[in-house]
């Protein structure tokens, strides 16, 4: 796997906790903590790529067949007018 160097600004705050984290041997460097961070925040949030996927197929059918028993309307279109942004 090869991997990149990017820019990252922190806040104070977080770079602590990060810091914490090291002086507590959970991890060697910043760089490690950063990246295993990075690594379980995506793990722990590709359930909602999969939810939005499955309300876009429920939004394909309604179009498709017209009425559909189950009414999306309200925060749940809301929140994919503003992922479309």
């Amino acid at each position: 796997m090869v991997s990149k160097i990017i820019p990252i600004r922190l806040r104070e705050q977080e770079l602590k906790q990060i810091d914490r984290l090291i002086e507590y041997g959970i991890f060697q460097s910043r760089s490690e903590a950063i990246r295993e961070l990075i690594r379980l925040g995506t793990e722990n949030l590709t359930h909602l790529s999969e939810i939005f996927k499955a309300i876009e197929k429920l939004f394909e059918l309604e179009k498709a067949e017209g009425k559909i028993p189950i009414d999306l309307s309200g925060a749940t279109k809301q929140l994919l007018k503003e992922r479309e942004r």
